[in-house]
């Protein structure tokens, strides 16, 4: 991750006093506008289905319900917590393989499904095409990088109460 850094991320968590927080605070203020002037530089090169990735999802606090590959395909699938417990599927046709970092900070001690922290949606090119990379932040303490050349993504309103943790 490029701009939400896990030692960002960590900063944040870190509330030994008011200075610390609020120093962690305007890093992350000028994180978010670096990455929102990269997402304006790029904003051309994004098909639809990238666009709505970022913006017609709010993926902060999903919990991640599961997530595996087969073959040149990553799915992941999510339970939103705004629209509480709608559930969101992302099928990535993968432009190389997954990467997991599974340390990449310290994670709370609670054992529960993941939260969906932050993201970031990166530009790349393999073999003179367009591609993407979706680095995602969990709360487990895991760093994913999932290079991409297509996503579709399926949204559906949750219709029966979704069993609580």
């Amino acid at each position: 991750m490029r701009y939400f850094t896990p030692q960002r991320y960590v900063a944040l968590q870190n509330f030994s006093s008011e200075a610390a927080m609020d120093a962690a605070d305007a890093d992350w203020a000028e994180a978010v506008e670096q990455y929102d002037a990269y997402l304006a530089a790029i904003r051309a090169d994004l098909p639809d289905p990238v666009r709505h990735l970022i913006d017609g999802l709010y993926l902060h606090d999903a919990r991640v319900l599961s997530m595996g590959q087969q073959e040149d395909r990553f799915v992941i699938s999510l339970q939103l917590d705004v629209p509480a417990k709608d559930r969101v599927s992302i099928l990535y046709t993968l432009a190389g393989a997954p990467e997991v970092n599974q340390q990449a900070f310290p994670a709370p001690g609670a054992k529960h499904p993941p939260l969906w922290e932050c993201d970031e949606i990166e530009l790349t090119h393999k073999a003179d095409r367009r591609s993407f990379a979706h680095n995602v932040m969990l709360s487990n303490g895991c760093v994913l990088r999932i290079p991409f050349q297509d996503v579709q993504i399926q949204q559906t309103a949750a219709s029966v109460p979704a069993p609580s943790s």
